[in-house]
């Protein structure tokens, strides 16, 4: 369902894009990206603090004079470092004989499909609004702590997305982006038991400062 919300958005803000600049000429951009992600889990049982990770990926853009849309498809990577009162929590989760390692480490490979509005403020910089979607690709546990640490993460949230693009010269494009997560990550199931009754809000925050090369 998140998926055709995403879908959906996408195919409703592009006629009223073409309608807003009439005959105008618009652009179609295809471009390679490359940067940094800074995720923090805003949690009670987390490590508090921006982990920098790697983000990579590709997007299209179709802009007019002043409005525009661009589809993105990005691989993204989290750490998330486990806090007091984790293991207390999820004492179920882990495997036999690592009761007593208090804290461990998570890294969650993601694959993000932003749908984003591009907004001219001025002359080479744009505003970006919109949604994400964002799916699970893999989770490494890094200290072996869990039976199963990929059941922890719900696969398929969505969040919001507010950032600027600037358009340097030589086609390349700098942007800064705040994403801030609309779904509890936390997939909530203790599998042990066969039941969700785990109580235990999970908000994914992140800074991505990204590099763009425009192919086409």
């Amino acid at each position: 369902m998140k998926r055709i919300f995403s879908v959906l958005l996408a195919c409703i803000l592009f006629p009223a894009m073409l309608q807003a600049q009439g005959h105008s000429k618009l652009n179609l951009d295809l471009a390679v990206k490359l940067g940094a992600n800074f995720t923090n889990i805003d949690g009670k049982y987390w490590v508090n603090g921006y982990k920098a990770n790697l983000l990579a990926g590709a997007y299209a853009a179709l802009n007019g004079p002043r409005i525009g849309l661009q589809i993105e498809g990005l691989f993204t990577q989290a750490t998330y470092i486990t806090g007091k009162g984790f293991s207390d929590l999820y004492k179920d989760f882990y495997q036999t004989g690592k009761d007593s390692i208090k804290t461990g480490s998570f890294r969650v490979n993601y694959f993000n499909i932003p749908v984003l509005l591009n907004i001219k403020l001025m002359s080479r910089v744009w505003i970006q609004l919109g949604p994400q979607y964002s799916g699970v690709v893999t989770v490494k546990d890094v200290n072996g702590l869990m039976n199963d640490a990929g059941k922890l993460f719900k696969n398929g949230t969505v969040s919001g997305v507010g950032g600027l693009q600037i358009n340097l010269p030589l086609n390349i494009s700098l942007s800064g982006r705040y994403v801030f997560g609309l779904s509890d990550i936390n997939n909530n199931y203790d599998y042990t038991k066969n039941q969700s009754n785990i109580e235990d809000n999970w908000k994914q925050r992140t800074l991505q400062v990204a590099l763009s090369y425009t192919i086409f």
